[in-house]
């Protein structure tokens, strides 16, 4: 199925079955992506080599930081992904953790691993907000 199909199917089609197994085959291909890169970037730091230069030092040392940014990130992605797809098989993906509501095809789209739909999505961030600031 390819998203032009999904997203043509009727509104009573929503996650059905061809929709629950399109969003499980895009999570399963985002960890195996996830997990490539995770490998990509540590055999990547184990490849640098301390430069004799003290000008190469501070770049390699940025590289290395940056690498171990992106391990760290695609650690974080890897249990959301994981969490997407027990919602698959619980029968809960597409529907708000709060309202119960759809989440809607075209968010799933854009971010398959979303919980909630716009609006409680916006409640959160603004309670979040608001604790970073007391």
């Amino acid at each position: 199925m390819t998203k032009e199909e999904l997203l043509a199917m009727p509104a009573d089609d929503y996650m059905q079955a061809d929709q629950l197994a399109y969003f499980q085959a895009v999570i399963q291909a985002m960890k195996v992506e996830t997990q490539a890169r995770i490998e990509q970037s540590r055999s990547a730091i184990e490849s640098l080599d301390s430069p004799a230069d003290p000008a190469d030092v501070a770049s390699v040392e940025e590289e290395r930081h940056w690498l171990v940014n992106t391990i760290e990130r695609d650690q974080r992605l890897l249990p959301q992904l994981e969490q997407a797809l027990g919602r698959i098989q619980e029968g809960t993906f597409g529907w708000c953790d709060d309202s119960g509501e759809p989440i809607g095809l075209k968010r799933l789209l854009i971010s398959p691993i979303t919980k909630y739909c716009i609006e409680a999505q916006e409640r959160h961030e603004q309670i979040d907000r608001h604790q970073r600031q007391v």
